[in-house]
């Protein structure tokens, strides 16, 4: 698909047909967007750019936009399959959206949401998904919150490893089939967790500043763990780093207990151990959750055991297709939908659902009054049909309504999952 509006061209790159010089100016569009990536040199450049010249991963693809012939912005979009309430959906991720420093305030940026939008819709994809550099402005296109991510910092030494099974050993890039396989296991059980793709699974098991870190029994991997260590801000500070753990997944408690029990071994080498989790009560693994910033969030003694932040954002494609992922409700009723998408208004629109315990609520002709009518905009509707918000706090907050209220605990309980959703994937 390429789309042509007010001059600006915006097509997927095909990396063995494009001039040579499109690379380059790639290279040098990220370089500018995203400093991080630390493009400094003219090696680096030319490096990055002979990567993408090399064409995607599976999975993966990239698109530009281009005004009167000039690149102006960029992004990469993957194809993914998301757990959502114990069933695989199609979701189509975007990342990498970069504009030109020459062109910014121009529309770019949204033109390229736009065109993902709307390729993702027309393959059939109920959700969109990215990590937003900004929310607000995420947000107004369509996208909701996702569950919040923690950083709990714990002294090793007070990790619990009662109960542990298995034995610890380090992976490698050898074990990458038995890490996938451990992962598709917990990835079944679920709610949110989307399938990895093969090239930045590989790189991480042999990057040389990670260490995976896994719990194997009755020969199989039951649970895993990225670890990499984190130095202390200063050369003069001795014994101060901390051991950062991401991408924790486990078959059950008995294997985290493994995992921790590895983590509290590292008692005589690092001062703290950093866990990122979307699970809120994860201050549970340890008996003492202070952070160890001595901070009283609320004086004079309401101890701080996490920093918290928003991430992962939700997008609806098509709220038919969506609603077809939930769950049976408790017992049936019925719910008119009044849905409001302002970036994409084709999405938005009104419906009548019929909720029971036989299965997923299904469209249903609107003979008779409601049970309930829910008006919410888009992107808190794709938050509440994920779970990672709960209609109630939707509705208690003012940014939904629900009448007549007095069903809001039943229409609520149809749409709670039991856990959030999880994520780990970074893209």
């Amino acid at each position: 698909m390429t789309t042509t509006a007010q001059r600006l061209e915006i097509r997927p790159l095909d990396a063995p047909g494009e001039a040579p010089e499109i690379f380059a100016a790639l290279a040098r569009l990220f370089a500018d967007a995203y400093p991080i990536m630390r493009l400094t040199t003219p090696e680096a450049l030319e490096k990055f750019a002979e990567r993408i010249r090399s064409g995607p991963a599976p999975g993966t693809s990239d698109v530009i936009a281009e005004r009167d012939g000039v690149l102006v912005g960029a992004m990469r979009l993957y194809d993914f399959e998301m757990n959502v309430h114990g069933r695989d959906a199609l979701t189509g991720g975007v990342g990498s959206v970069a504009v030109s420093r020459a062109h910014k305030r121009q529309g770019i940026a949204r033109a390229l949401l736009a065109w993902y939008l709307e390729h993702y819709r027309r393959r059939g994809a109920p959700f969109a998904i990215l990590h937003p550099f900004r929310l607000d402005f995420y947000r107004a296109l369509g996208f909701g919150y996702g569950t919040p991510a923690h950083r709990f910092r714990f002294t090793p030494a007070t990790l619990r490893d009662d109960g542990a099974r298995g034995a610890v050993r380090l992976l490698g890039p050898a074990d990458y089939d038995a890490l996938c396989a451990c992962y598709e296991r917990v990835r079944a059980m679920t709610h949110g967790l989307i399938a990895r793709h093969r090239a930045p699974t590989e790189r991480a098991l042999a990057d040389t500043e990670l260490r995976y870190v896994a719990v194997e029994h009755d020969g199989a991997l039951r649970g895993f763990m990225q670890t990499n260590v984190v130095n202390a801000p200063d050369d003069r500070l001795r014994n101060r780093d901390e051991l950062l753990v991401r991408d924790l997944a486990y078959e059950d408690e008995t294997y985290l207990a493994g995992l921790l029990g590895y983590l509290r071994s590292q008692r005589d080498q690092f001062a703290r151990v950093v866990v990122e989790s979307q699970d809120a009560a994860f201050y549970l693994a340890a008996s003492d959750p202070r952070d160890g910033s001595d901070e009283a969030v609320a004086p004079p003694a309401t101890h701080r055991v996490a920093t918290t932040g928003l991430g992962l954002m939700y997008r609806i494609l098509d709220v038919e297709a969506a609603f077809a992922y939930l769950p049976p409700a408790s017992r049936p009723f019925t719910l008119k939908v009044v849905a409001d998408d302002p970036f994409l208004p084709a999405i938005g629109g009104t419906w009548t659902y019929g909720f029971g315990p036989a299965g997923a609520p299904r469209s249903v002709a609107s003979a008779g009054a409601p049970d309930a009518t829910l008006t919410i905009g888009i992107a808190d509707l794709a938050s509440v049909v994920m779970g990672s918000l709960r209609l109630d706090d939707v509705v208690r907050l003012g940014l939904a309504n629900l009448e007549p209220r007095e069903q809001l605990g039943l229409v609520d309980g149809a749409f709670r999952a039991p856990r959030p959703p999880q994520c780990a994937t970074r893209f």
